[in-house]
C-alpha cells in the first residue's frame, strides 16, 4: 500500500484491508531517504514486499503501482491505482514539470515545512476536501506536518512527476488485473483513467460521485471495497 505525497502510511488508517499489508513510507517522507531516480525507489519497494501479489497506490504511491507494474508485468494479480499518471509523453513536458518541481521544492527549503503545507491545502486539487470535517482535516494537516521540508523537496527532486519515465507503452503489456478509481469531480484524472483502461487488457474503471483527487480521505469505503473486490473479472 503506497502513500501519496505529503502523505504516509497513516493515511490508510480508514482504508479496511482484507488481511496484512506492507505499507512503507515512501523516499523522502518520514525518516526513509529519498531514492536517487524514480526507478531506483521502484526497486527499493520492490524489495520490500517480495511476496507481495497485490497493489494498492495513490496519487504519488499509484504513480509507484504502476512503476512496479511495468518493471514487474507478470507478479502482481490484482492492483487498485487512485487517482494516478502514468508519466508524461515527451520529454519538453518533463522538463516543464520538472522546473515546476524545483521551484516546490526551493519554496521547501527556503520557507519550511509549515508555509509549505499551508500552500498546499489550498491548491484547486483539494476543493472538494473542504466540506470535510474539520477534524478529519486537521487529522490531514497534522500527518504532513511529521515530514520534514528537505524530505519533501528531495522526493519532488527524486520521484516526482518529471523524473517519471511514460509508462504507457510497457503497462499495455501487463497481465495484471487493474481497478482504477477516480473521483469524479478530478477531470484530468478521469480522463487519464479513462485512457489507462482502453490500453490495459484487464483494466476497469470505477468513477466516485462527488468526490475529488484524495479517495482515500475523501471516500475510504469506496476504496476498501475495491481492495476487497479484485478478480475474477
Amino acid at each position: 500500500m503506497l502513500h501519496g505525497f505529503t502523505g504516509s502510511p497513516d493515511s490508510f488508517a480508514e482504508l479496511e484491508v482484507p488481511g496484512p499489508a506492507v505499507a512503507p513510507a515512501l523516499g523522502g517522507h518520514l525518516a526513509e531517504p529519498a531514492s536517487d531516480d524514480f526507478l531506483s525507489e521502484v526497486e527499493r519497494l520492490a524489495a520490500l514486499m517480495p511476496n507481495a501479489t497485490e497493489l494498492f497506490g495513490y496519487s504519488l504511491g499509484g504513480r509507484l503501482a504502476l512503476g512496479l507494474l511495468s518493471r514487474y508485468p507478470d507478479r502482481f494479480s490484482h492492483a487498485v491505482i487512485v487517482s494516478a499518471h502514468p508519466g508524461l509523453r515527451t520529454q519538453e513536458e518533463r522538463i516543464e514539470r520538472q522546473i515546476q518541481d524545483g521551484r516546490l521544492a526551493r519554496q521547501l527549503r527556503e520557507r519550511g515545512l509549515a508555509e509549505f503545507i499551508a500552500a498546499w491545502e489550498v491548491l484547486p486539487l483539494w476543493e472538494t476536501q473542504r466540506t470535510l470535517p474539520d477534524t478529519v482535516k486537521a487529522r490531514k494537516r497534522k500527518e504532513r506536518l511529521t515530514h520534514t521540508a528537505e524530505g519533501l523537496a528531495s522526493s519532488l527532486m527524486s520521484v516526482g512527476l518529471g523524473q517519471m519515465p511514460d509508462l504507457r507503452q510497457t503497462l499495455a503489456q501487463t497481465a495484471c488485473a487493474v481497478d482504477f478509481l477516480v473521483g469524479a469531480q478530478d477531470e484530468k484524472f478521469v480522463a487519464l483513467a479513462e485512457e489507462l483502461c482502453c490500453l490495459m487488457p484487464h483494466a476497469r474503471l470505477a468513477v466516485a460521485p462527488n468526490a475529488g483527487h484524495d479517495l482515500v480521505l475523501e471516500r475510504p469505503e469506496f476504496c476498501s471495497a475495491y481492495l476487497s473486490k479484485g478478480p475474477p473479472r
